[in-house]
């Protein structure tokens, strides 16, 4: 049922994507076009929930709904942090990311109830805080992108700004990531009686988080090594929600 608004919200983001192109593009006419696909999309959100009678994040397809939604938010409601060669390329994130939910086979996306292990409380932390520090990584991510290609163009520049970005964004990141980490833990005590069994997944994202506290022992005037950190974070990160899903088996299969 939420597919007609996910469409209508992937065309509209592509318009507002179109705008970034232009120069003279009014602000307003953006963020307008921009919050109105935000609306289309929550509302398929709504929907969806309601449909499996549980917030959108217990699978793959859901969370392929959620993350690009928080993107959005971000977008929306902090705009001014982001140039328009950044807003493009969230923007081009968050289309890839919707195109790749509604391409998905119709067996992701039935409704399915919920395991026990995941009807808790807990759930309501764990995996909301991993998806919070995603949505900050990919920010990261393209702060990274962006730097490297501006030292490429004209090495003189330091680009203290998309640093600086770059920083607070990770910062957000590996808060969340640590408070998935710990919650999970937490949620695997009371489920199973141990906070720690070395599933693939959790294993992996250990990894994450060593990967990226490597990067608060560099300063500012590395900015190209942590961005390369911050790129092989997010190849890391990519590789344990899908790369560990499909190819290793463990308690976290089903997501």
């Amino acid at each position: 049922m939420e597919t007609p608004l996910l469409v209508l919200s992937l065309f509209t983001y592509l318009v507002a994507e179109t705008l970034c192109y232009f120069k003279k593009s009014s602000e307003k006419v953006f963020t307008y076009i921009t919050a109105t696909a935000m609306i289309f999309h929550f509302l398929a959100l709504i929907v969806r929930s309601v449909a499996v009678q549980h917030p959108p994040f217990t699978n793959l397809y859901e969370t392929f709904l959620l993350l690009p939604f928080l993107l959005v938010l971000r977008l929306v409601f902090w705009r001014r942090q982001f140039p328009k060669n950044i807003r493009w390329l969230i923007l081009v994130i968050i289309c890839l990311l919707l195109l790749s939910a509604l391409v998905m086979p119709t067996s992701y996306k039935m409704p399915k109830p919920l395991m026990p292990a995941l009807n808790s409380f807990w759930m309501y932390i764990h995996v909301p805080s991993y998806f919070f520090g995603y949505m900050a990584l990919i920010l990261g991510f393209i702060n990274a992108v962006a730097l490297l290609a501006r030292r490429r163009r004209n090495p003189e520049q330091n680009g203290l700004s998309l640093v600086n970005r770059m920083d607070t964004e990770i910062k957000i990141a590996f808060l969340f990531l640590n408070i998935g980490m710990i919650t999970g833990g937490i949620w695997a005590y009371i489920s199973w009686g141990n906070y720690w069994s070395w599933d693939p997944k959790e294993t992996w994202a250990l990894v994450n988080i060593f990967i990226l506290a490597y990067y608060f022992h560099l300063d500012k005037s590395t900015g190209t090594k942590k961005a390369v950190i911050v790129i092989l974070t997010l190849l890391s990160v990519i590789f344990t929600y899908l790369g560990v899903t499909f190819i290793l088996s463990g308690l976290h299969s089903y997501a």
